[in-house]
């Protein structure tokens, strides 16, 4: 009896977590989305459920299936080491579909360190279909029982991501010592100029929270001014990858000889950027794909090819990024998206 009331305070203590948590995220995300964006569905659920991760603890960012995982807020796994002797982890990624990067909802993978066992229970947006919700509180209670360990592992991190976002944050974070990998860091170098609402630029080092500045709106494909909610800076050794940019103009008309040199766009291989696909991390973007820049004489974007690409321009010790409402700015003209 005792058993079973300690099952059913820990069931309801992670929905409870889980339903807080994902309005939280989704309250985060609302300037980027329309209140009447349909959510996550039945059929989505399934498909994300059904996504494997080949290496949980180096694969961070990637696309399958028509939707892209993003390590939520570039943690590394929960480690879980009970009196059992066996060792438990939690993954937290962020889904989006890959078409128009709209955010989904979470994806909370489990891993039993002794069996190899992995299990993964999709937690829906705040406003996915109903169907859906009822499919992941069944995940929670007809898979999620089965398993020794997985529920109080499960509510934990849910409770804890949840007690984070609550207690608020925000502003310039340094790392120090205790420094996540160079893996978990989408970033940019300190002198890489951030384009500013009225045009202007200034180093991301100098960017200062509740800044404003020139963002992207992926909805109407439109420039606007948008607040910076955030600024992280990092410590460490990082290598930046390279791409460089020549306007589609330039390259089709009929002045070959008078050709702009290409700009180059650097930051951490993994950060992510707007090309006429979706969303990509820089140094998956290849030769001949389309990146968008400022155009000053529209005040709107145009189209400019990768004409190089390169994974090791040069290395930094320190590097910077930036959380803005909009989801997007212009680093050097070039619209990059929040990590």
């Amino acid at each position: 009896m005792k058993h079973n009331l300690l099952s059913i305070l820990i069931f309801l203590c992670c929905a409870t977590a889980t339903q807080l948590l994902s309005q939280r995220v989704s309250a985060q995300t609302a300037s980027t989305a329309s209140a009447s964006t349909p959510g996550m569905t039945l059929e989505q659920l399934t498909a994300i459920k059904a996504i494997k991760v080949a290496n949980l603890d180096k694969d961070t960012y990637f696309k399958s299936g028509g939707f892209i995982l993003d390590r939520y807020e570039e943690r590394p796994a929960y480690v879980f080491a009970f009196s059992d002797g066996i060792t438990r982890k939690i993954y937290l990624y962020k889904v989006f579909t890959a078409a128009d990067t709209k955010e989904l909802g979470l994806l909370a993978i489990y891993k039993n360190e002794k069996s190899g066992d992995v299990k993964s229970f999709v937690i829906p947006g705040a406003s996915a279909d109903r169907k859906a919700w009822d499919a992941y509180i069944d995940d929670l209670k007809y898979v999620g029982e089965k398993e020794a360990g997985l529920m109080p592992t499960l509510t934990f991190v849910l409770s804890r991501e949840m007690a984070s976002l609550l207690s608020g944050g925000g502003g310039k974070s340094e790392e120090g010592d205790g420094k996540k990998k160079e893996e978990y860091n989408f970033c940019f170098a300190p002198d890489a100029p951030v384009t500013l609402a009225d045009g202007s630029s200034k180093a991301i080092r100098d960017v200062k929270m509740d800044d404003v500045v020139l963002g992207y709106d992926a909805k109407t494909k439109n420039l606007t001014p948008t607040r910076v909610k955030k600024v992280d800076a990092h410590n460490g050794d990082f290598t930046l990858a390279g791409v460089w940019l020549s306007s589609v103009n330039d390259l089709t008309a009929d002045n070959r000889n008078a050709l702009t040199a290409p700009t180059l766009l650097e930051a951490t291989a993994n950060h992510p950027v707007l090309t006429a696909t979706g969303r990509k991390a820089l140094g998956e973007v290849e030769a001949g794909e389309i990146l968008y820049r400022y155009d000053a004489t529209t005040t709107g974007v145009s189209a400019y090819k990768v004409v190089r690409v390169e994974k090791s321009v040069r290395s930094v010790k320190n590097v910077y990024n930036l959380s803005t409402e909009s989801g997007a700015y212009l680093i050097g003209e070039t619209v990059v998206l929040d990590k």
